[in-house]
């Protein structure tokens, strides 16, 4: 009928289509992934900042496995819950002391210790690996126009 078009290309998907399909449901994956945590002890956080250089980057992905408050030592790296400026925020440090039932943390990069001392309730978990630069992707998955690209576009 339309000698111009061939009829391959009209029943043929093209691969940026696949592409997409394919970019959503890792999106869909890694949403419910991230948001659940992996098997109930083991969640995923991106880091913000270069307080744990060298030894963990900005924009890395960190595991973070919850542990028994008791089984904390000095040296491990953990995240917990804290408060800067009255906003709760999730920190990366490494313990560099413990005092009874209390944490003292230092990033690796930073000089000082932090002035907050870590109460084991507000401890999320113990850092047991990390993927560096992956977390810029989960960001951008989170984001608005990874949110359009990924979700409305397919």
């Amino acid at each position: 009928m339309y000698p111009f078009i061939k009829s391959s290309n009209i029943l043929s998907r093209s691969n940026y289509y696949y592409f997409l399909l394919f970019l959503f449901f890792l999106n869909v994956g890694l949403s419910i992934f991230f948001s659940i945590g992996l098997f109930g002890t083991w969640k995923i956080f991106t880091n913000t900042s270069d307080s744990m250089l060298p030894t963990i980057n900005r924009g890395s992905l960190s595991f973070v496995e919850r542990q028994r408050s008791t089984s904390y030592d000095v040296g491990d790296i953990i995240t917990y819950y804290t408060n800067i400026d009255n906003k709760e925020e999730i920190i990366t440090h490494r313990i560099y002391k413990i005092g009874g039932n209390v944490y003292l943390t230092k990033g690796d990069n930073n000089e000082a210790i932090d002035p907050d001392v870590v109460r084991p309730r507000l401890i999320i978990g113990q850092v047991i690996g990390n993927i560096p630069y992956l977390g810029y992707w989960v960001s951008f998955l989170k984001s608005g126009l990874g949110n359009f690209i990924l979700i409305i576009i397919p």
